[in-house]
Order: C-alpha cells, then structure tokens, then sequence
C-alpha cells in the first residue's frame, strides 16, 4: 500500500516535534523554527510584506507506555479480598491456612471484605474478634466429616428418594389388597435377597486372557477370589485383584451386604451376652462341591464374565514387497454379580424340593396285556 504526499505528511508530524514553518515573502526558501513549550501559542500576524505561516501543526502527546507495555496496577492492601490474594502460590504455608480459615468459618467473618469492619466493631464494643479453630469434625482442607454430610455422596436428593420409597410402597399395599393381586417370584427376590453388578473400567488385555481369570474366581466366596488374585502369576490379576476390591466397597457401602455377622455382634455387645457360634449349614451347588456354610450373608461371586472394549491403539507394521498390515491393541472389560450365601441356600432348597416332588420312575407300564395272539404281529 503506497501513500501519498499528504498521507506521510500526516504520519511525520505525529512523531516529531511540534514546529512552525514560514516562508518568506519574495523567497521560496522554507525555515523550521522550533516553538517553545513553556510559552503559549500566539497568533501571528499576517501581512503582505512580512512573512506568514501556511500552516500549524498541533502536537499530540504520545502514550509509549501504552503501546509497548502497561500501566502497573496498585498493591492490593491487607484488606483486599482473599481470593484475588489466594490466586497465586498455594506453595505457601500462609495461603493455605487463609484458605482453610476461610473455608471453615461459618459466619460473615470469612469475608475478607468485611474483615476491617468486624474489627473496628470489635474493638469499639471491646471484643477482639478470635480465630476460629478448626473441629474434629473437619479434615486439613475443611471437607465436613459429619454423617449427614457425607450421606449427601450416596444420597444426593433424599426428598425425591423418599418420594420414590412412598409410591413403591403404596402400589405395593394396593395390590396386596386387590384378591387377584399377588407378588411376583422375581419381585419377592429382589425384596429379601441383596445382589449387586459391577462392571469394571476397560482393562488393556484381550477376553481371550481375560476370561481364564473370569472363569477361576467364578463360583468362589470373594475372600478366596481375592487370594487367588492376590498370588496369581497372570499380569492382569492384579487389575481384576483391584476391580473386586471395589465392588466389594460398593456392595458393603450401597446395598449394605456381608454385615449380618457385624450386626449380630453389635447386638450381642448391646445386651451384654457373648455372640453364639452360628450352626454350619451344609449345601451343595450347582456343580456339585458341598459347603459348610455359617453366615448367611458372606458374599460370593454369582457370576464373572468378559467383554470386548475400545480400541487402544493401532500400530502399522511394513512388510516386504510394498505390503503392511495394521496391529490393534484391544482393551476388554470385567463384570461380576455378587450375592450373598443366603441365594445359595434358598436354591439348594428349591432343588431338594423340586426332587421330593417328582414320582418314582416305573420301569414298565403297569397295565394288563391284552390282545395276544398265536402269531407275531410283524
């Protein structure tokens, strides 16, 4: 882009200083005298024999700090506001306390903003204001421990639970009350018996190495699944060791399963008696193996099984003569159900009933022979 005469004429006269040009009468010759800056702009006289200005420039202070930096801004006081101050190093010991207290104060004192106000208060009522200290019931970043607080975790919206709970109940009672409504097999199932699914975050194996382990700790009680994880020689035991950790926290935590020894004991602690050695109840599962069975909520793995995941990666391979192929690397996923013993009892005792009430197998019809004849019939 070119510029004309005028245009350069402009874009100079912003930059240099500020300077009054006069020609002479009978001459062509063009002076530059600089104009003084403490003394104001005077007119000047125009004339035809004396020399006259053809023009002025106005001079235009110019801000080089505004183009190649800024203006640094004011030190914030003591009495700024702490999250402007706590928006640097949390490094320091100093900041995290301010963060904590602030955090943990529950009135109009952890505003920082009011904090020059509550002392001056303080200090004309003649009460200092007192550092908060920080209870039992709090960890070191001010996180609640109370038990209501931490139910919020697993019960987010108690009111709609509640609600929820209630319009179960009333359907139920409902159809208790109609003559042709009964409840259900599946129904009575999941009201007396606890289960849980977890399906696990995708594990960089493949199913085929995957269910080997799947289909070893199938069956077992979730104490001995874990030993077999535990000394397992297979790389991935160590993934499906952790996956049955945590189911098992979830099943404790959410469905309350495995807690019918606790319970018992806590009772017997309340009554002050020593808790009685439950009898051994002996089955036999589906497989064929007898167990001895003494509490009926011990958790087992009902079910275990593998799936196919994302894919991980995908890796090209060169071959020869101009040829290549293309390696992936799966990724696969773990699902369990656990139950507790007392599903175990309830199917062996469907299974010894189910086979009282077969009828004995005859061998022959019992019926009369009739129609004999003196020959064959073929």
């Amino acid at each position: 882009m070119r510029l004309n005469i005028h245009s350069r004429r402009v874009l100079a006269t912003g930059l240099r200083p500020p300077t009054t040009t006069c020609t002479a009468g009978p001459t062509t010759h063009s002076t530059l005298v600089p104009r003084p800056r403490t003394q104001p702009q005077q007119p000047l006289a125009q004339s035809n024999g004396a020399s006259r200005p053809l023009h002025t420039t106005a001079s235009r202070a110019i801000s080089w700090g505004g183009l190649f930096g800024r203006k640094k801004k004011p030190a914030s006081s003591n009495t700024a506001d702490v999250a402007a101050g706590l928006s640097g190093d949390l490094s320091r010991a100093k900041t995290r306390q301010e963060l904590k207290d602030r955090m943990t104060s529950p009135g109009l004192s952890a505003s920082p903003l009011l904090a020059s106000e509550l002392e001056q208060q303080g200090e004309e009522d003649g009460t200092a204001s007192k550092p908060l200290k920080t209870s039992a019931a709090r960890n070191e970043i001010g996180t609640s421990l109370l038990q209501s607080d931490l139910q919020r975790a697993l019960d987010p919206d108690p009111r709609s639970r509640v609600r929820w709970e209630r319009k179960m109940v009333v359907r139920h009672v409902s159809r208790m009350l109609d003559p042709k409504g009964q409840e259900t097999r599946d129904e009575r199932l999941a009201r007396t018996e606890r289960q849980l699914l977890h399906k696990s975050m995708p594990i960089p194996t493949s199913t085929k190495k995957l269910v080997h382990l799947a289909r070893q700790i199938s069956g077992k009680t979730l104490e001995d699944a874990l030993v077999q994880m535990r000394f397992s020689k297979k790389k991935m035991a160590k993934e499906v060791l952790w996956h049955l950790e945590e189911a098992r926290d979830m099943a404790v935590v959410e469905r309350g399963m495995g807690l019918g020894r606790v319970q018992k004991q806590n009772e017997a602690d309340g009554e002050g008696a020593e808790a009685s050695s439950p009898n051994a109840i002996k089955i036999e599962t589906k497989d064929g193996r007898w167990l001895e069975i003494t509490d009926p909520s011990r958790m087992y793995i009902d079910q275990a099984w593998v799936g196919k995941g994302i894919w991980r990666s995908a890796v090209t391979e060169y071959r020869a003569r101009g040829r290549r192929n293309t390696r992936w690397s799966p990724s696969s996923f773990l699902s369990v159900v656990l139950k507790e013993e007392k599903t175990r009892i309830r199917q062996y005792d469907e299974r010894l009933a189910k086979e009282a009430k077969k009828a004995p197998w005859v061998h022959l019809p019992n019926r009369p022979v009739t129609a004999q004849r003196p020959y064959y019939s073929w």
